[in-house]
C-alpha cells in the first residue's frame, strides 16, 4: 500500500529525517512513535505528497508517488493533519465535501452519489449532528471527528493521521483512537498514525515503527516495543510499568528523571 524508501529531509543544514525506510500494509495499523521533533510528522507530510521528497522515493501501489496525477493519489491516500485551522468559515459538512474533489472536475460536478457519500462518512464517525454547524466553532474533538469523516468520504484506502488525540480530554482520546481502529477493522483501511500515545498505540497498532533524531530506531509487533529498554531508546526516558487493576492491561507511565 505505502513504501517508504531512503527518505532524506534537510532543513537549515539540520536533518529531519535520516534514511527512512518504512512500509505500510493493506488493512494494517502502523503506529509512530518518538518525542517533540523526531520526524513523524515530518514523514507523513512527505508520504501524504503535502510537502516534496528532496530525497528518497515513496511508492502508494507499487508507483512511484511522483508519477502520479494529484487526483490519482488522492484516491489512494487521505491525510489527516494535526493543526486545526481556527478561521475555517464553512460548515462541517462542506468541510467533509471538498474531500470529494479527486472525483470531480469541469465536466463532472458534486452529484447525487457524492452527497450520499458525505451523509455517510459523517453518520461512520459519529458527527452527522455536526453537519450544519461552522467548522472553527467546534471543539477539537468535533474538528478532529470531521477531519476523518472527510478522509473516509476521500474514499482512500489509506489514512495517514498526524497526533489525532493532541490536545484531546481523555474521552475524546479513546473515542478517536477507537473510530480509527474500527474503520480498519470494519473497511479494511490502512493507517499510519503518528501519536504520542504509547498505550493506546500498543494496544491498536499491528506494528510500531519509532523515530528518534530523525531515524527509525525501533520498528516490530507492540510486544517489541513494551520494554524499558526500548522505550529509554526511543524516548530517552524511564518509564514505570503497571497492570490496570481492573481490565488487566498494561499501563506505561514515564518517570520523572531523563536519562543524561
Amino acid at each position: 500500500m505505502l513504501r517508504v524508501q531512503g527518505l532524506s529531509c534537510f532543513r537549515g543544514g539540520r536533518a529531519l529525517l535520516r534514511d527512512v525506510s518504512l512500509s505500510v500494509e493493506a488493512g494494517e495499523f502502523v503506529a509512530l512513535l518518538g518525542p517533540n521533533g523526531a520526524g513523524k510528522s515530518t514523514l507523513l507530510k512527505h508520504a501524504a505528497g503535502v510537502l516534496p521528497a528532496p530525497r528518497g522515493t515513496i511508492f502508494l501501489n507499487g508507483a512511484d508517488r511522483t508519477r502520479l496525477d494529484p487526483r490519482e493519489a488522492a484516491r489512494l491516500v487521505a491525510y489527516v493533519p494535526q493543526s486545526r485551522e481556527p478561521d475555517v468559515p464553512f460548515a462541517a459538512r462542506e468541510v467533509v465535501a471538498q474531500a470529494r474533489y479527486p472525483y470531480l472536475s469541469t465536466w463532472r460536478l458534486s452529484s447525487r452519489e457524492d452527497r450520499a457519500r458525505v451523509d455517510a462518512a459523517m453518520k461512520r464517525v459519529g458527527a452527522a449532528d455536526l453537519s450544519d454547524r461552522v467548522f472553527s466553532t467546534l471543539s477539537g474533538g468535533e474538528q478532529q471527528k470531521v477531519l476523518i469523516a472527510a478522509a473516509l468520504a476521500q474514499d482512500a484506502k489509506l489514512f495517514l493521521v498526524d497526533e489525532p488525540t493532541t490536545f484531546l480530554d481523555p474521552p475524546f482520546q479513546e473515542e478517536i483512537f477507537e473510530i480509527l481502529s474500527d474503520l480498519r477493522r470494519r473497511e479494511g483501511l490502512a493507517l499510519l498514525v503518528a501519536t504520542h500515545e504509547v498505550n493506546r498505540a500498543l494496544l491498536a497498532a499491528d506494528r510500531i515503527a519509532a523515530l528518534r533524531g530523525g531515524e527509525i530506531v525501533r520498528e516490530g509487533p507492540p510486544d517489541s516495543i513494551a520494554n524499558e529498554e526500548a522505550l529509554e531508546e526511543i524516548y530517552g526516558a524511564r518509564f514505570l510499568f503497571a497492570r490496570h487493576p481492573v481490565t488487566g492491561r498494561l499501563l506505561i507511565v514515564p518517570r520523572a528523571e531523563r536519562r543524561p
